[in-house]
């Protein structure tokens, strides 16, 4: 029993150090900063910059619908009008919910289960009293899955965070080639503010891209910015 209660102490003693160590300081790059970023250009006419913005933002908080409709009256103001990507239901549902926590918070869910975890598991072993037992060891079971969850959800938000696999055209004009270079026929020609989806990033100084309607082809690096 003396074994046990030393082992909580040191479990709360972990849980305070961890929600210490991981509050997150502001960050000047948030959804909503971005969101007000977004807001300026839009009022300047600068819709290449606003889109990238909104783009941005919606990539930390996917279901927000101001956003969304931000970016759908920005859309409507692009020569091209590229309609968006179209993705399965579930995925996005399964994106939204790796979203819906910041890494951080991620990562305190993972500890506080664990060593909940930890400690029921211990309950199992020592008591003797057999309807505790099976509470505690089913309840075990229950937070170590979300032991696991919590950290592969955390590692999946950080993924998504850190992978920039779509871009903005923020020249006026553009032509897609066919090839990656400047020698190389013109496929089609798009237009700022338009959103490309970059397949290829081993040519220096091009991206092999994919528009929203299929078409495929390579655009200059120095054209577009990623998100």
């Amino acid at each position: 029993m003396r074994q046990i209660i030393i082992i909580t102490l040191m479990a709360f003693a972990l849980c305070a150090y961890a929600g210490q160590t991981t509050t997150a300081t502001p960050d000047p790059n948030s959804a909503q900063e971005y969101f007000q970023r977004g807001n300026t250009f839009y009022k300047q006419c600068d819709y290449a910059h606003a889109m990238l913005c909104y783009m941005r933002a919606q990539k930390s908080e996917p279901l927000n619908k101001d956003i969304q409709h931000n970016i759908n009256i920005t859309r409507s103001k692009t020569i091209d009008k590229m309609p968006p990507e179209s993705n399965i239901f579930f995925v996005e549902w399964y994106k939204a919910l790796v979203m819906t926590n910041t890494i951080d918070n991620w990562a305190m869910i993972s500890i506080v289960s664990l060593i909940a975890a930890l400690l029921l598991f211990l309950a199992y072993l020592f008591v003797s009293n057999m309807a505790v037992r099976k509470v505690s060891f089913y309840t075990c079971v229950v937070l170590f899955l979300i032991f696991c969850f919590s950290v592969f959800f955390a590692w999946n938000r950080k993924y998504i965070l850190n992978t920039h696999d779509t871009a903005i055209v923020m020249k006026e004009a553009v032509a897609i080639k066919n090839l990656p270079s400047t020698k190389a026929p013109d496929t089609a020609i798009i237009h700022e503010g338009t959103c490309v989806r970059i397949t290829d990033k081993d040519m220096k100084g091009w991206f092999g891209i994919r528009l929203s309607d299929g078409r495929e082809g390579w655009i200059r690096a120095a054209n577009v910015e990623q998100i």
